[in-house]
Formats: C-alpha cells, structure tokens, sequence
C-alpha cells in the first residue's frame, strides 16, 4: 500500500506508526542502501545508516519538528545520506554527493537534523567507551558528567563509604577513561 507524506505524519502522531514505517523500508530503503554502497559503504553499515535515519525522522515528527510542507522520502534520505558522510568522514572514506541525488531541504532543518543525528552517534560512541570501563566506572561516571551530581550525593546513591572515597574512585575511572581515548585515535577523531 502507498501512503502520502501527510498520511505517514499522521499516523506516527496517532501511534499508529507500524505499516508506515514498513512502507519506508520499502521506499525509501533501497535508495539509501544504493547511495552508501556506490559510496564506499558495506551493506550492513547502509543497513544501519537507514535504521538511524528513519528513527532519527520518527523522533523528529513525534517532537512536532518536521515541516510537513518537505517531502518525507527526501527527507529521511537527506538524513540517512548526512550521517553516512559524518562517519565516513570518521572512517575517512571517500564520499562524493551529486546534484542530482541531493534533496533539498531549508539550511535550518537540515543543520537540526545533521546536529541531532551527530549527537546521536557521538552519545552511542560514549555508551560504547563508557562500558569499555566496567559497569561500576559507566555509573559513577554518567552520575558526575552526565548527571552533575557531588561526589556526596554520588557516594549516597552508589554505596561508597564517602565523598572522599567516591572521589578517588571518580578520578580513577577518569584516568581509565583518559587512557582509553589517548589510545585510540579514531575516538580523538570524532570526540575533539
């Protein structure tokens, strides 16, 4: 079944969200798949890209954010084709962007999207260090950074015997974590 941009947008809104995102991965799928593969992608990275994009439009509509005057097929390829020139830059692959692939949306939607859908992956490579530090460090960590919590109401929360030693445990777990990005510089690449 085809629907129209306006029929998806409503039943995303409605909850009712199921047969339309299927009549994306339809759509909407193939394009982006085609255009990351002639662009040095693989086919699960396409795979993952298109995942990211039509969830990253899903969120955007649910957020009331999407103009609906723009066409949905253009947009979620506009999204999926940003984040594959974001981490293929991260990968340092070649990506080249013709006219006539390019959809056009206005500046300011686009740069939204480009900076949500960064901040998307930037906070799934965060996950990704922080559990390379153990579930203790992820923690105590998200609590202070994340959370701007003290090291008082921290060593509540997590047991410690006090500020001090939830201190000492926090500047620990930095220095792990320190270590870990000095050593890789792929995560200096995308994190400075």
């Amino acid at each position: 079944m085809k629907y129209t941009d306006k029929e998806i947008i409503e039943a995303i809104k409605k909850g009712n969200a199921d047969e339309v995102l299927n009549f994306l991965y339809q759509t909407v799928q193939f394009k982006i798949k085609n255009w990351i593969l002639k662009n040095n992608g693989s086919e699960e990275e396409a795979q993952d890209i298109f995942q990211d994009a039509v969830l990253s439009f899903y969120n955007y509509v649910l957020a009331g954010k999407f103009n609906e005057g723009k066409s949905v097929e253009g947009f979620v390829f506009t999204i999926g084709r940003n984040l594959w020139v974001n981490r293929a830059k991260q990968k340092q692959k070649i990506v080249t962007v013709t006219e006539e692939q390019e959809y056009k949306l206005d500046i300011a939607d686009e740069n939204d999207f480009l900076k949500q859908s960064i901040d998307e992956e930037k906070a799934k490579k965060i996950e990704a260090l922080l559990n390379q530090l153990g579930e203790r460090c992820k923690e105590l960590l998200t609590y202070s950074i994340f959370y701007g919590l003290s090291m008082v109401e921290i060593s509540e929360k997590m047991g410690f015997s006090n500020a001090n030693a939830a201190k000492t445990k926090n500047y620990k777990c930095k220095q792990r974590l320190i270590k870990i990005i000095d050593n890789n510089d792929n995560v200096k690449s995308w994190l400075y």
